[in-house]
């Protein structure tokens, strides 16, 4: 066993332990590891916001594109809400950054979780999975059919495709919890290998 002298490692061997430790219960190890994350988040954040403006908007301010005064103002008059007069100023900039989040966000919704959707199921039906998917994609749509009851011979299409969902999503939380368990297999390789040189 050849123990590493590096400070990193140390630093983060013990932040991976403490933070593991609330597997035992809650306790002042992980309350500190825990509050050391987060401000360390904090500080990072911060600093990354700085270096964002100075890059981005100042350095440019001074060198002559003046343009970047009007979101470098409505920047500022986001904090209005904190002087009660002027609060109202604040409604002027969170409309826009509203307004643009709603349009990127929404533009990204309907690509991937209409246009993907789609264009993910019209496959050509040469394969066995290309037949399954389409099938499932089919059947899983029949259960949603809310407003016309199947009965009789079609009414087996709604529960078969009850289960082709639960299977998709018995697969979607085992691939979560096999990301969970490649990520806790990374920390103890690192604890393990490189902190303990086992």
């Amino acid at each position: 066993m050849n123990i590493s002298t590096n400070v990193g490692v140390w630093i983060g061997a013990i932040a991976a332990l403490g933070i593991y430790s609330v597997l035992i219960k809650d306790n002042p190890f992980y309350r500190l590891v825990e509050h050391i994350f987060v401000g360390a988040s904090a500080g990072i954040a911060i600093v990354t916001g700085v270096q964002t403006f100075k890059s981005q908007a100042w350095s440019p301010l001074t060198g002559g594109q003046w343009v970047l005064i009007f979101p470098m103002l409505l920047g500022v008059l986001l904090y209005a809400r904190y002087v009660p007069q002027y609060s109202y100023l604040n409604r002027l900039p969170l409309s826009l950054m509203m307004g643009a989040g709603a349009g990127v966000a929404m533009r990204g919704a309907v690509e991937s979780q209409i246009v993907g959707q789609l264009t993910a199921t019209m496959v050509k039906l040469t394969t066995l999975d290309a037949w399954i998917i389409f099938l499932g994609t089919l059947l899983s749509l029949s259960y949603f059919f809310l407003t016309y009851k199947l009965e009789g011979g079609a009414a087996w299409a709604p529960r078969l495709g009850r289960y082709f969902m639960m299977a998709a999503f018995g697969a979607a939380f085992g691939n979560t919890v096999m990301g969970r368990v490649s990520a806790a297999i990374g920390r103890f390789q690192f604890i393990f290998l490189e902190w303990l040189g086992m």
